[in-house]
């Protein structure tokens, strides 16, 4: 499967990243599992390594890594996740995704690349930052909704990459529509 996503990103001209992503496959990667910082180190270097050897083999390279569900949320709160995320960026010399977090909201130091990721389909508090996905209403599932923050995102936001969730209909027909919009 991976082989034949990586043919199609470089048929379509797509950048690829990796997404790795607890061993959770239940819960959709989407829940915290306790790990040390070197069990982080192996899990994603297995995803991670995988994926670049399978670009390589299609004659393309990795372009950077945006931890999945749990592991993104937890690179945020953790200073091991974290730190254990930044080794395999600096491994792979690529950049590490990272959530877009507004001005006097806290900052990180990375000490590598990063580029600031912002959500089409996923609601913001009025603190700017993401509301929890256990709270209702947090994931937008209207395709109109999704294009109206998309389009705003794109206006006013200094972020450098904007997410859509591809296991959500309604952000896939929004992707769809702006790209035809273009």
């Amino acid at each position: 499967h991976m082989v034949e996503t990586v043919k199609l990103a470089i048929s379509c001209g797509v950048k690829i990243s990796a997404h790795p992503g607890y061993d959770d496959r239940e819960n959709f990667g989407r829940v915290s599992v306790p790990h040390s910082g070197e069990e982080i180190v192996r899990l994603v270097e297995d995803q991670v390594g995988s994926l670049s050897e399978i670009c390589a083999e299609q004659g393309t390279t990795l372009f950077a890594i945006k931890p999945h569900g749990a592991l993104y949320h937890d690179m945020m709160q953790s200073g091991i996740v974290r730190e254990a995320m930044v080794n395999v960026a600096e491994k792979y010399e690529v950049p590490l995704i990272v959530p877009f977090v507004p001005r006097g909201k806290g900052s990180v130091e990375w000490g590598v690349p990063v580029l600031e990721e912002v959500f089409a389909d996923r609601a913001y508090g009025d603190d700017g930052l993401l509301v929890a996905r256990s709270v209702p209403g947090s994931l937008y599932v209207d395709e109109a909704v999704i294009l109206a923050q998309a389009r705003e995102l794109i206006r006013d936001s200094s972020a450098d990459t904007l997410c859509f969730h591809g296991d959500n209909p309604a952000s896939v027909a929004a992707l769809k529509c702006l790209y035809a919009e273009d």
